[in-house]
């Protein structure tokens, strides 16, 4: 058994090592274009990767994260645009505000069962939405604000996709040690059997409001990155349909597996802009696609992988049992 852990840790590590490795050569070898959509798939890992804490870990889905992933980015843009605070400080703002706005968000949906959760988090997102949209005096309404500046030194796409990438290597660590922890076992005991944690002992509301607001948190770093490399804030980031491109992922690539949301966003985001270059109908195939997805791979494509993996392995067990009996 300690043989297999170690075996695993050691191809879990030459993997992230390798696809390290990659990121770090990618700007060297790749256009400035594809070098902005993999800017954009470093971020939105990180706000699927977030969100998936609530919905792999906890079984509670959460229809509005863009009210979160919003509250993160007007958080940095309005200290950029209205203080002259320093733009790290406007960075750390984001995720900051977004976990602070969580908390009475998810103590009110921590309450309901979960259709009731999924129902009041997609409601407080649609009022996070109004607020930014109609707020013109403070958030620019929905003419939002441009030209928000940013450091010298990040004002190149080369510069920005390294920051943005060390960034979100500190946050994917620290979703995986949460994960991993005691509370992201406790977690995963409430999303087998609420009643049964609770009869144990465990405060089922409170790890739940826990996981609301770290998921808020790493929504909120999103948020902010995604500021920061726009130089624009706008009230389509907290709009229904931004929420989907942050949930759809994570159920593309699974949501039982922690790789599952990074490789679910990849598959999103390539998918979206070489259809869109095709066809005005891109929504209509990407949609076909999801739907496949869903029906014949249940665990998505992280998940489908991990099975076929698994039985190949299980087959050359039994393979290698049957060929010592033999010899024997």
């Amino acid at each position: 058994m300690k043989d297999c852990l170690k075996r695993n840790n050691y191809i879990s590590g030459v993997w992230f090592g390798a696809a390290l490795a990659i990121l770090i050569a990618l700007p060297l070898v790749i256009s400035r274009s594809w070098l902005s959509i993999t800017t954009e798939i470093l971020i939105l890992s990180v706000a699927a990767c977030g969100l998936n804490l609530l919905i792999g870990y906890c079984g509670r889905v959460n229809f509005g994260p863009a009210g979160l992933y919003a509250v993160g980015a007007y958080a940095t843009g309005l200290f950029l645009e209205k203080t002259n605070i320093p733009f790290g400080a406007a960075m750390l703002a984001g995720p900051v505000m977004a976990g602070i706005i969580s908390f009475p968000i998810g103590w009110f949906c921590v309450r309901c069962t979960s259709h009731y959760f999924a129902l009041l988090s997609l409601a407080f997102g649609q009022i996070i939405w109004a607020a930014i949209h109609s707020w013109y005096s403070f958030t620019g309404g929905d003419d939002g604000i441009a030209g928000i500046r940013a450091p010298d030194f990040l004002m190149s796409i080369t510069s920005y996709y390294y920051f943005t990438l060390v960034i979100v290597i500190i946050c994917l660590v620290l979703l995986w040690m949460i994960s991993h922890s005691s509370l992201g076992k406790t977690l995963q005991a409430i999303r087998e059997n609420q009643h049964r944690a609770e009869f144990i002992g465990i405060n089922s509301k409170r790890y739940l409001l826990i996981a609301f607001i770290v998921q808020g948190f790493f929504l909120g770093v999103a948020g902010s990155l995604y500021c920061g490399f726009s130089h624009a804030i706008f009230p389509v980031y907290a709009s229904f349909l931004k929420g989907n491109d942050i949930l759809i992922p994570c159920i593309l690539g699974g949501i039982y597996n922690f790789t599952g949301p990074i490789v679910g966003v990849t598959v999103y985001i390539i998918l979206t802009k070489i259809i869109s270059a095709y066809t005005m109908y891109w929504l209509l195939f990407l949609a076909l696609i999801i739907i496949f997805v869903v029906l014949f791979l249940r665990g998505g494509i992280v998940g489908f992988i991990s099975e076929r993996l698994s039985a190949i392995e299980e087959k050359r067990g039994i393979r290698g049992d049957i060929e010592g009996r033999e010899s024997y």
